[in-house]
């Protein structure tokens, strides 16, 4: 991969759509289209020390992006499609943010890159709070003790913030908007990591791992046929804590996290036009084409074959 600090990545097919500056806030839109990305990034400051990144990366060349350095803050960021790796330099552990996760962290003295990979198109939202903002609102470090890391799964991500992705930000009402928006988000994520906290007072740490472990089985093996007793048996941990638990840390039960990661999966494959649909079906583990096509136009309210003739023209 081709090591890139951000200013250097951004020099070539660099474009300022929108460039808005007061006391209090900032937007700016930039689309940037070069040999590495075609990427369209809204970055704003909606008040002293909160900032929010709306990101939209098609990564056309594999590449390592080096982040600034930077002090104690809080960051939230939602994943929208794709998938996001970052490279911790402090500990050189590498984090890998999914589709439809929410990931916390409250750290200090951050040094980390992005692991860009080719063909990938992620979708994410990053919204941060500088350690001045936390210093003054306490209540944000009694919930969020320094090292402070947690990532969970929501299915209805896009439900809830694709718009902020579809607007065109031209207006002056956007400060409202992004602002507004911008505390919707935080004020979640305090509600569900609060409620997290709660629900997981049944499970230990061990409970926890096991379950964790079982997703990630779901994610490596999603076209095996993989029912909820042999996943009991590979994580030992009994069905019925198993599917509470699941349920519990990823907001939805372990046969509908299995469903959306086959279809998911299906779209993808449809769109690259290699493959029929009866082809697609069975790469994503579906024994009945018929079953298929009725959960797919369920979830995208068109058939497969519709996907596939979008995709050729």
């Amino acid at each position: 991969m081709t090591n890139f600090i951000r200013s250097k990545l951004y020099e070539v097919g660099k474009v300022l759509i929108k460039d808005e500056k007061s006391k209090s806030f900032i937007k700016q839109i930039v689309s940037v289209n070069n040999q590495y990305i075609n990427l369209k990034i809204i970055n704003a400051m909606i008040e002293d020390n909160i900032y929010l990144n709306i990101v939209d990366n098609e990564v056309k060349q594999s590449y390592i992006q080096k982040l600034p350095k930077k002090n104690k803050q809080l960051q939230i960021r939602i994943i929208l499609q794709g998938k996001l790796e970052k490279l911790d330099q402090v500990t050189n552990e590498k984090i890998v943010y999914n589709e439809n996760d929410i990931s916390v962290e409250y750290k200090q003295d951050i040094e980390e890159s992005l692991l860009n990979k080719q063909g990938e198109h992620v979708k994410y939202i990053c919204i941060t709070l500088n350690e001045e903002y936390l210093n003054e609102n306490e209540y944000f470090t009694d919930i969020f003790k320094e090292n402070f890391s947690k990532k969970f799964y929501d299915p209805n991500l896009k439900k809830k913030f694709d718009e902020l992705f579809s607007r065109e930000y031209s207006s002056g009402f956007d400060k409202i908007y992004l602002k507004n928006k911008t505390m919707q988000v935080i004020h979640y994520i305090l509600e569900e990591c609060q409620k997290k906290d709660s629900l997981l007072n049944n499970l230990d740490d061990e409970d926890i791992k096991r379950v964790q472990k079982a997703k990630m089985i779901l994610d490596n093996s999603f076209q095996e046929n993989i029912t909820i007793a042999l996943l009991s048996k590979k994580v030992a941990l009994n069905q019925t804590k198993l599917k509470k638990g699941f349920k519990e840390l990823f907001n939805t039960t372990i046969y509908e996290y299995l469903k959306d990661l086959r279809l998911e999966k299906a779209i993808k494959y449809l769109k690259t036009n290699k493959y029929s649909v009866k082809e697609v079906s069975s790469m994503v583990g579906y024994t009945n084409q018929g079953s298929f096509s009725y959960a797919f136009s369920a979830k995208y309210s068109c058939l497969p074959k519709d996907i596939k003739k979008k995709s050729n023209l």
